[in-house]
């Protein structure tokens, strides 16, 4: 099963826009099958999935948040829950982007594929499994990316 994503903005940010998210949308619901080719990790629910929620929402968000489910009060890039739903930052996004001379919007798509790979069973607690979602993840960023920001 390919599950239907679903975007919501729950920041008010200029450059974060309405637009640019459905474009997204469409850019990850082409991606999903590719990348329910990858072999699943260990904990994989994505093919079991009717719908991914995903929420953009600001730093002080993700942090209670991150705070609430992981003990750990501090703003992240993204959270993903076994059930379905992704909260990106798109604080986070903006500030990572430009520390490192990236596009903002490119950055918060990584985050959402991020997720989404989470969901496919790919971990990131240990440098191997870490290199093992990257592998994964940004090969699928660089392809759909430009498609989901034209």
């Amino acid at each position: 099963m390919t599950p239907q994503i679903e975007i919501y903005l729950n920041a008010e940010r200029p450059w974060v826009t309405e637009a640019m998210l459905t474009g997204f949308r469409e850019a990850l619901q082409r991606m999903l099958p590719h990348l329910l080719q990858a072999p699943p990790g260990p904990d994989h629910v994505l093919s079991t999935l009717e719908a991914v929620e995903i929420s953009v929402v600001d730093d002080d968000t993700i942090a209670r948040i991150h705070g609430e489910f992981l003990n750990d009060p501090t703003p992240t890039d993204a959270i993903t829950f076994p059930y379905g739903e992704i909260i990106v930052s798109c604080d986070t996004a903006e500030r990572y982007a430009q520390e490192h001379r990236l596009k903002r919007e490119e950055e918060l798509f990584r985050y959402m594929v991020h997720g989404l790979t989470h969901l496919h069973g790919y971990l990131d607690y240990e440098p191997a499994d870490r290199d093992a979602l990257f592998a994964v993840q940004e090969p699928l960023v660089g392809q759909y990316f430009p498609a989901a920001w034209s």
